[in-house]
């Protein structure tokens, strides 16, 4: 029997790979093999995996100047993690991932990661974030380097 590949399942575990990432530089095939450990009915979808942790390691900077656009009333620096991720993650998807996905896919992706991962508020707040990120798409799509915000950094060490 094929295993069926879960994006859904994927994604999870690319949050809690990029949350355990945040405190210290993980290794993918370790964090994996420890973690995921192959035992379940479905399988990673591991370019995708592969290309997200790329791209947000790449353009961390433009995720973390669009969540200072959008919630310009909320410190990054004081922000929690949970918050912060499922803006990686779909903002990843809607502006770099070679496959389209529909925005709006992308969006209630992020918004399930904060349900299981979070809180209310943190789906609030992402839900804001990447509401204004679609309805001011083609700006942002159009000039990202406008939007870098460098003194911070979550993912990068």
């Amino acid at each position: 029997m094929t295993k069926k590949i879960s994006r859904n399942r994927t994604r999870k575990i690319l949050f809690q790979m990029l949350y355990a990432n945040s405190f210290a530089t993980v290794d993918k095939s370790i964090f994996l093999d420890s973690f995921f450990e192959w035992r379940f009915e479905w399988d990673l979808d591991e370019k995708y995996l592969d290309e997200m942790l790329s791209i947000i390691k790449e353009h961390e900077s433009v995720f973390l100047g669009i969540i200072n656009k959008f919630a310009p009333k909320f410190k990054i620096e004081e922000m929690r993690i949970e918050y912060i991720l499922p803006v990686y993650i779909s903002a990843a998807e809607m502006l770099y991932l070679n496959e389209e996905i529909p925005a709006k896919v992308s969006i209630n992706e992020a918004i399930e990661l904060c349900k299981k991962y979070s809180d209310d508020s943190a789906r609030k707040i992402v839900n804001w974030i990447l509401n204004n990120l679609l309805k001011n798409f083609d700006n942002i799509k159009s000039d990202l380097d406008w939007i870098k915000y460098w003194n911070y950094s979550i993912f990068i060490k």
